[in-house]
C-alpha cells in the first residue's frame, strides 16, 4: 500500500492484490471490477483499489490502514447492495479486531471502531437481502 500521488480523491492505492479470509460468507460469490467475495469467505480487493485510510491522525494510525481497508471494502460492497446492510457491525468488529492484530493499540482500535458503528450506509440501490447473524465468527451474509 502507498500513499497515492491523486490527493483529491484518494490517500491510498493497493500495489498488489490482497487476499484475506473475514467472517461474512455470502449466499453466492461476489464478484465487481475491484473487489471479490467468496462464500468461503475469502475477500480479495485487486490492485489499484483506492481509500482514504483510517479516520484518525497520528503515528499509531499507520497500523490501522489495512483495517480501513478492510472495511471500506465491505461499506462499498454494502452501498452497492452486494451485501445486506445488516453485515455492518460484522464489518465494524473486523476493522477494530484487524487494527488490533496489525498493532494498533487497542484503545485507538475502539475509538475506531466507535467512528465506524456511527457511520451509516446509504445504499445505492435496492437490496433483496434478509437479515443476517452479525457475529463475526458465524456470519454468513
Amino acid at each position: 500500500m502507498q500513499q497515492s500521488s491523486n490527493q483529491r480523491s484518494h490517500k491510498y492505492t493497493l500495489q498488489e492484490d490482497v487476499h484475506l479470509r473475514i467472517g461474512i460468507k455470502p449466499p453466492a460469490d461476489i464478484v465487481t471490477p475491484d473487489v471479490s467475495l467468496l462464500r468461503s469467505g475469502r475477500l480479495i480487493i485487486k490492485k489499484g483499489y483506492q481509500w482514504n485510510g483510517p479516520k484518525c491522525r497520528g503515528f499509531w494510525c499507520k497500523n490501522a490502514v489495512r483495517g480501513a481497508l478492510i472495511h471500506h471494502v465491505l461499506c462499498q460492497l454494502m452501498r452497492e447492495q452486494h451485501l445486506p446492510d445488516t453485515c455492518k457491525s460484522v464489518a465494524d468488529k473486523t476493522l477494530m479486531l484487524q487494527c488490533i492484530d496489525d498493532g494498533t493499540p487497542s484503545i485507538v482500535a475502539r475509538l475506531l471502531y466507535s467512528l465506524a458503528k456511527r457511520e451509516n450506509i446509504v445504499p445505492v440501490k435496492h437490496s433483496t437481502f434478509e437479515a443476517c447473524d452479525t457475529d463475526i465468527n458465524r456470519s454468513n451474509c
